[in-house]
């Protein structure tokens, strides 16, 4: 866990320009560089002018490798040490026998040279904050205004008509995920889907966006489940970050009570029967979204009957793991809600979730969709 922190650490520091980290570096060099001074004032001036200039250097030049060290990488700690040791002796070479009346003189300069050196580093440390913290405070609310829109984008999902009852949630890693969870109703049925982009972040949180901006007008044009697969991947590809894809699961409800189905590099989908302990994982085997440019998306179809529950969930719950790096895995989540089957959707996704979190820390998003036919 300290290694994770020291990590998120030299993260802050790592994109800071090298402009703006000199002031930083500034900063540190005058407000340790008094150390040359007082040294001077504690040994009673026994450094010549030579001696004192390199002591003042000395101190604010450690500094600096030791902040360097920690804010930008760990491997410069054993330069800074041997470069403490070694200019540390160079720099305490030759001494001077002051009067009590040059003393006074010296300890005079020692004390205007200390003071200048913490006003020039607290000045330039003040104008690092200010900056940086402008900056972030600029960037901490586009990234609440970027949480606030992913929120709008994937809602919890509670609702219940007639034929159905469905909930779910998308429980991301940072402000903004990669995880989606939707369903609409069209002239013709009922369709969920759930889609897992590759990786987390801003990033994942737009190409999500993008994908569910192009399920909404192609379902609005009325097109069957194949072809809206088939289009989205048309069009992703090209908007795309280079590398990004996202897997999805797709059902369509059928007024005849038939269910068509579709996954694209997605874990199965789940369907627990009313009269059965035993899952059907519903899955065709087939490349994810966007990752290339033309690919001909199949479908199927089955029954469904009163009762039944079917259950959509991304890898981020199947995939997290315990302090011996053993997954939670699809069969934990089966154990669940067999034990759990006839309570609230909303209860047995609590359920899930509690056991996942008590199972190992959440790496990725986490996200599942529970449906039942009424």
């Amino acid at each position: 866990m300290q290694f994770k922190n020291f990590k998120l650490r030299t993260g802050f520091w790592k994109y800071i320009p090298l402009s703006r980290y000199a002031i930083f570096a500034g900063a540190i060099f005058f407000l340790f560089s008094g150390i040359g001074f007082i040294t001077d004032l504690v040994s009673k001036g026994s450094l010549t002018d030579r001696g004192l200039f390199l002591s003042v250097v000395y101190s604010g030049l450690v500094a600096v490798l030791y902040a360097a060290s920690f804010t930008k990488s760990i491997k410069l700690l054993p330069l800074a040490i041997l470069f403490q040791f070694a200019a540390g002796m160079y720099a305490s070479k030759g001494t001077s026998n002051m009067t009590p009346v040059e003393f006074l003189s010296r300890a005079a300069f020692d004390g205007y040279g200390t003071l200048i050196s913490l006003i020039v580093g607290y000045v330039l440390l003040v104008i690092f904050i200010t900056r940086e913290g402008m900056k972030n405070f600029r960037y901490r609310t586009e990234m609440i205004l970027a949480q606030d829109l992913h929120s709008n984008l994937v809602p919890i999902v509670d609702s219940k008509n007639g034929s159905f009852e469905l909930y779910g949630v998308a429980k991301p890693t940072e402000e903004v995920g990669g995880d989606l969870i939707d369903f609409v109703d069209t002239h013709d049925g009922t369709v969920c889907y759930i889609a897992d982009v590759s990786g987390h972040g801003v990033a994942a949180g737009a190409m999500m966006g993008m994908f569910k901006s192009a399920v909404r007008v192609l379902l609005d044009a009325n097109n069957p489940l194949k072809s809206i697969l088939t289009e989205t991947t048309k069009t992703l590809y090209h908007l795309r970050k280079k590398d990004m894809f996202l897997t999805c699961a797709f059902l369509k409800f059928n007024s005849d009570r038939t269910v068509e189905f579709s996954t694209a590099g997605h874990l199965p989908i789940l369907k627990l029967q009313d009269n059965s302990n035993s899952f059907e994982e519903m899955v065709i085997k087939q490349i994810p979204i966007a990752v290339t440019d033309s690919f001909d998306y199949k479908t199927e179809l089955l029954g469904f009957e009163k009762g039944d529950l079917f259950i959509l969930l991304t890898d981020g719950i199947t995939e997290t793991a315990d302090k011996s790096e053993e997954e939670f895995g699809l069969e934990s989540v089966k154990e669940t809600i067999l034990a759990h089957r006839n309570e609230a959707l909303i209860d047995i996704y609590k359920h899930i979730d509690e056991r996942v979190s008590r199972f190992g820390k959440q790496k990725d998003d986490q996200t599942i969709l529970l449906i039942r036919c009424l």
